[in-house]
């Protein structure tokens, strides 16, 4: 009888270092990717709140029936003033300094604030901006012309008329990082008419 057919060969040191090296290269290679993993993760999971916070924002608006050009007048660096009273009865102050120095705000998210619910809320911040958007060719710098393809009749080049919209555009921010997204709308000014 021969023994060694019965019984199977045993492995070798170096075989076993060998399948060692082969599994620590590929434990190695899954916690290498895992930072990239988590930073995509985050910023998945701030492009989603970035665009129901902004879209609330806009719902707000429409809802309170804004007036660009009356309440959101912007400061001379272009943000939303404390000063109108639809900005101190029904936004949020600025985090801190005036809005010059520093245009974000927080979101209000005690009991029976608008965002009491949406989780992790306190991590972001958000600031407004306007800007009137003229029809016609000659518009100053600061000023945006009508959208592509919209049909706005101009008297003549040298002077455009005002077709009563502003751009709003809302910058949402995660707290204490450089990611921001902003969004924009367009809103009809009622005090132009």
């Amino acid at each position: 009888m021969n023994y060694r057919r019965r019984h199977p060969r045993a492995l070798t040191l170096l075989e076993v270092i060998i399948a060692m090296f082969i599994f620590l290269v590929g434990i190695v290679g899954v916690l290498a990717a895992m930072p990239t993993g988590v930073n995509s993760a985050t910023w998945v999971i701030f492009q989603d709140s970035a665009i129901h916070l902004a879209h609330s924002k806009f719902t707000e608006f429409r809802r309170d029936r804004i007036d660009p050009n009356v309440d959101l007048v912007p400061t001379p660096g272009g943000y939303l003033p404390t000063t109108t009273p639809y900005a101190k009865g029904k936004q949020e102050p600025y985090n801190s300094g005036t809005g010059d120095d520093n245009p974000w705000r927080d979101f209000a998210h005690n009991p029976s604030d608008p965002y009491q619910y949406f989780e992790d809320v306190d991590r972001y911040e958000w600031k407004v901006e306007t800007q009137p958007i003229e029809n016609g060719v000659s518009a100053p710098t600061d000023v945006v012309s009508a959208p592509a393809g919209s049909f706005f009749p101009v008297p003549s080049k040298n002077n455009p008329s005002p077709i009563n919209l502003v751009k709003v555009s809302v910058t949402i921010r995660m707290k204490s990082t450089t990611r921001e997204m902003k969004f924009s709308q367009l809103f009809y000014s009622y005090g132009q008419l």
